[in-house]
């Protein structure tokens, strides 16, 4: 969030500084998304490292939780194999 709040401050910035500067409209939207663009890349370096770590491990939690739930899922049915086959 914060990384995104950043990002749209300096392309704010950029826009203000084209509007005053008198460039058009539809000119000054362009220079400010390409001029932020690049800056925002190597001023935020680190907040975008942080972010993508952050993606990174709640993927990964997400993806161990999934994969706890599936085993234990499995490890019921082969249970009830097990229970059905001694039965017979």
């Amino acid at each position: 969030m914060r990384y995104t709040v950043l990002r749209l401050l300096i392309f704010a910035v950029f826009l203000l500084i084209f509007v005053w500067a008198e460039v058009p409209d539809i000119w000054a939207l362009l220079f400010a998304a390409l001029f932020s663009m690049v800056t925002s890349l190597f001023l935020l370096r680190s907040q975008r490292q942080q972010m993508a770590d952050q993606i990174v491990d709640k993927v990964e939690r997400r993806r161990a939780k999934q994969s706890d739930k599936i085993a234990s899922q499995r490890t019921d049915e082969d249970e009830e194999d097990r229970q059905i086959d001694d039965a017979s």
